[in-house]
């Protein structure tokens, strides 16, 4: 099968087809047979695809690609509840944003995750965004975080919901990421971090983990208009005053 192809699967089979009418796409539990369901779902040209990924994966094939389509249908698997309409209409948010092909931008956001646990977590964030919960630019925002951490560390994520430190090293990286800001800083001894706004969004919409009965720490700033004012005493004032003694 030739390279050039594959963005075109992803994009159709994202876009066109009607994943959440198909059974034997959600009842079976080989990631080959997903694909070929999902892609025989594709409206007309489908079931020929279909026959031309059997005949690839069937040889030798390309290490990498079949990789790629593990990995494809995992993320499609987990937005399979979400109708043509909504898909069709974040696809083309996608394409404006980026200003490139969405089965490129897709096949690429699925391609860089090195862990497949993340499919599911980029499912997440793609319903939150077709929801309406998350913009199209946080959308982007939350990839690269989802990226950039690895997924031994996203499952610790949770206890930055309170002031924390991880002396192995984790917060600093956590936190070079975007993911966590300083909420202490302890000169005489280890600072502590807490969940950004990214951090937070990550865990709410791409891990669904609660976060409304924690009572979170954060930089506490003073607020001027709260801060009683001196009134201004004059020289005459001052002249004024009664000697102390």
């Amino acid at each position: 099968m030739e390279s050039e192809q594959i963005p075109q699967i992803i994009r159709k089979t994202f876009v066109d087809s009607e994943l959440s009418k198909s059974d034997c796409f959600k009842n079976s539990s080989f990631w080959i047979d997903q694909l070929y369901c999902a892609i025989n779902l594709i409206p007309i040209v489908g079931g020929t695809i279909a026959k031309e990924i059997e005949v690839f994966l069937g040889e030798l094939g390309n290490y990498k690609d079949k990789e790629l389509f593990r990995k494809f249908i995992h993320y499609i698997y987990g937005i399979a509840e979400t109708d043509v309409h909504s898909r069709q209409k974040f696809a083309e948010e996608i394409e404006k944003k980026s200003e490139d092909d969405a089965g490129y931008i897709l096949m690429g956001m699925i391609d860089r995750l090195d862990n497949i646990n993340k499919q599911t977590i980029l499912a997440n964030l793609t319903k939150s965004k077709i929801n309406g919960q998350i913009s199209i630019e946080d959308f982007f925002r939350l990839f690269t975080l989802l990226e950039r951490i690895p997924y031994v560390d996203l499952k610790d994520l949770q206890k930055y919901k309170d002031d924390f430190y991880d002396s192995s090293g984790a917060s600093e990286f956590l936190f070079s990421t975007g993911a966590l800001q300083q909420s202490v800083i302890d000169a005489d001894g280890d600072d502590k971090y807490v969940l950004s706004k990214l951090g937070q969004m990550l865990l709410i919409h791409g891990l669904h983990t609660d976060l409304s009965s924690t009572e979170r720490s954060c930089i506490k700033q003073i607020n001027a208009s709260n801060v009683p004012m001196f009134e201004e005493v004059s020289m005459e004032d001052v002249r004024n005053m009664p000697d102390p003694t």
